[in-house]
């Protein structure tokens, strides 16, 4: 049995993204955006919108989970901007969705890569001896 193949007639937008303690943000990069659609669950994302007779689909099923009530999304002329409250603060997301194959239109935002040192702690030996041997 020969199957067809399956062909959308949506396109996929790029996506970038970055978290910090409490929250996600998402850019979708799509310019000259004057009307769209945004859906946002506990753990799902929907966006839709039409440009110059091209139409956009996409959903992702979210690494982590947020609360829909707090989402707060801009039109920036140059892209939409969608801030997503995680619901588990302080919990980093090891990636934007929740499979694990990765998809080549959604990076981490250049921008907000931050290095991050150890901390390294010197403690004074003999105080620490000290503790230990009056407990």
């Amino acid at each position: 049995m020969n199957c067809p193949e399956l062909v959308s007639k949506y396109c996929n937008p790029t996506i970038k993204w970055y978290q910090t303690d409490l929250t996600v943000v998402i850019s979708i990069q799509l310019t000259d955006v004057s009307d769209y659609y945004l859906r946002v669950e506990n753990d799902c994302l929907q966006f839709s919108t039409e440009i110059n007779s091209k139409k956009y689909y996409l959903i992702l099923y979210l690494f982590g989970s947020v609360i829909a009530e707090k989402t707060v999304h801009k039109n920036i002329v140059r892209e939409i901007k969608i801030y997503l409250i995680k619901a588990l603060k302080w919990f980093p997301w090891l990636r934007l969705i929740k499979s694990k194959e990765r998809n080549p239109l959604i990076s981490y935002d250049p921008e907000h890569i931050q290095e991050t040192e150890p901390i390294r702690k010197d403690y004074d030996s003999n105080y620490f001896y000290l503790y230990i041997y009056i407990l």
